[in-house]
């Protein structure tokens, strides 16, 4: 696990701009962290740095928006959901979360049980300074 501090919203993004170096079609990227912690910001960040030129936002209202970077990017957004795995059974997640192209999954708590066993988990807390980084996986 790796600890990162940030002290605005461009070093949140540059990190997930380093991040995306290390990742690949199939990798699943869960973001754990309260409302306004960074998690849709640092996505920003892995988007641009896999290529995608599309404006990045929350999807909150639509739960998954696709982007083609370099790679397919599937931006999941379960925070509308209340974490039980019946509203989540007709949204084919499973297909993205095994798919050919890299999952980012903000508010991952609520879909846990439909994650691969290999995920990176990204931890973000809000802090005086700024935010605390956890990067796991």
């Amino acid at each position: 696990m790796t600890v990162h501090s940030t002290s605005s919203a461009a070093e949140t993004i540059e990190l997930g701009r380093a991040l995306s170096q290390r990742l690949k079609p199939g990798d699943v990227v869960a973001f754990y962290g309260d409302l306004g912690a960074g998690k849709t910001t640092m996505i920003k960040g892995i988007c641009a740095g896999l290529g995608v030129t599309d404006v990045v936002k929350s999807p909150s209202f639509v739960i998954i928006t696709e982007y083609r970077g370099r790679v397919p990017v599937y931006h999941i957004d379960l925070y509308r959901l209340d974490g039980s795995i019946h509203p989540l059974e007709g949204l084919g997640l499973e297909s993205y979360l095994a798919g050919d192209g890299v999952c980012l999954v903000e508010w991952a708590e609520r879909g846990e049980a439909l994650l691969p066993p290999e995920v990176v988990r990204v931890r973000m807390t809000v802090t005086a300074a700024g935010r605390t980084i956890e990067i796991d996986g």
